[in-house]
């Protein structure tokens, strides 16, 4: 097999997509020898910033202004993180396979647009994304046995760096942010969080309190950061150890953070946490992968949007918290065990106990052996 195996596009203006993306090269689920280029959608105003972005890391990448600048070498793999009108365009280069990847594994609205039938595949990591595909009408039982939806575990559910420990008495409050368009809000940030964090800290004898923000927060609606550091001066009075977690700390980011109170932790060093609330989002499943006791908070009126496959809905009644209910005493944690097996599940078993690059590797030979299957079959109708 050639080591160049696939491209990437990726078509935004949030640089924290593009920090998103980075960080599968980072965890080595992708590889920048096997990556051929990443395609991006040409932006004046972040190019710049993108460039200087890949360079670091150094990966290959190709500023798309328009679509003559775009080349496919024959029976190689098109990867996508995020959906984009562009996108559409894309699809229609068939010398190429196309698979949507996502950013993550959640029970978001974003996750179950009507555009994720335009690829030749979609990865998820079990069932639960087939059931949730199935359930939205996006796909059909004869779309699935013929593999359009391919199961591969934590491959691409994204990486974070915490382990769970019982003694450490950390609670860990990872919050989505406010999404693309308010329909897709699924941040409990602005939503008087402090008090069920709190209490949480009374009832489990928490010690420190670790704060994780998606990297979007703030980009459509400012007011939320401003929720952030409200959100940090309530337990600075409280006289709370409280650290935020941040990708690069500078030498100004730790003054600031001394006179306020709190202090920053880099998102690359390993923390142990004895418990974690977080929104419906990715950071679920990654929290879920770990064993790490969680609880999901959102919002009943808007949870009741959502398309929920039946198995993970009646594991939320159980669950999760609605911070719209005020009978809400305390939090429950649970653990992964009686529904890890449907979040995480792999199309062939010896997958799990592959390294997530060569797991990727693996993709790409199964979806190039499925084009010939497809093709075969079309030519025999």
């Amino acid at each position: 097999m050639s080591n160049k195996l696939y491209y990437i596009y990726i078509d935004t203006k949030i640089l924290g997509a593009v920090k998103q993306l980075l960080s599968y090269f980072q965890s080595d689920v992708f590889n920048p020898n096997a990556c051929i280029s990443v395609y991006v959608k040409y932006y004046k105003e972040n190019s710049e910033v993108i460039s200087e972005m890949f360079d670091e890391n150094g990966i290959r990448y190709k500023f798309i202004k328009k679509y003559t600048d775009i080349s496919f070498e024959d029976g190689k793999v098109v990867f996508y993180l995020f959906n984009a009108q562009s996108n559409c365009r894309m699809v229609a280069f068939r010398n190429v396979s196309h698979v949507f990847i996502t950013h993550g594994e959640s029970n978001k609205k974003s996750s179950v647009k009507p555009i994720t039938r335009i690829y030749d595949h979609v990865v998820t990591s079990g069932q639960v994304g087939i059931d949730r595909y199935l359930k939205a009408g996006l796909f059909t039982e004869s779309d699935i046995e013929n593999n359009r939806v391919i199961r591969l575990g934590s491959t691409f559910v994204g990486q974070n760096n915490y382990f769970y420990e019982k003694e450490s008495r950390t609670l860990l409050y990872a919050p989505t942010w406010e999404g693309g368009v308010p329909d897709e809000n699924f941040s409990s940030i602005s939503k008087g969080i402090h008090k069920l964090l709190l209490k949480t800290i009374e009832d489990k004898g928490i010690k420190k309190l670790v704060i994780q923000t998606h990297p979007n927060l703030g980009h459509r609606d400012k007011n939320y950061k401003k929720s952030l550091k409200l959100l940090l001066s309530k337990f600075v009075k409280h006289k709370f150890s409280v650290l935020l977690v941040k990708n690069k700390i500078s030498v100004k980011d730790k003054v600031q953070a001394f006179y306020c109170g709190f202090k920053y932790i880099s998102s690359i060093k390993e923390t142990s946490v004895s418990h974690a609330i977080t929104d419906i989002s990715a950071m679920e499943v990654q929290l879920l992968v770990k064993n790490i006791p969680t609880t999901v908070l959102a919002n009943k009126e808007d949870y009741k949007d959502l398309v929920i496959p039946r198995k993970m809905n009646d594991y939320y009644s159980n669950t999760m918290v609605f911070l719209d209910k005020k009978d809400n005493n305390s939090i429950c944690f649970y653990t992964s065990e009686s529904i890890i097996s449907y979040v995480e599940s792999y199309q062939e078993n010896s997958l799990k106990n592959l390294t997530l690059s060569k797991r990727v590797e693996w993709l790409c030979d199964y979806v190039n052996k499925e084009k010939l299957v497809q093709t075969k079959l079309r030519e025999n109708i």
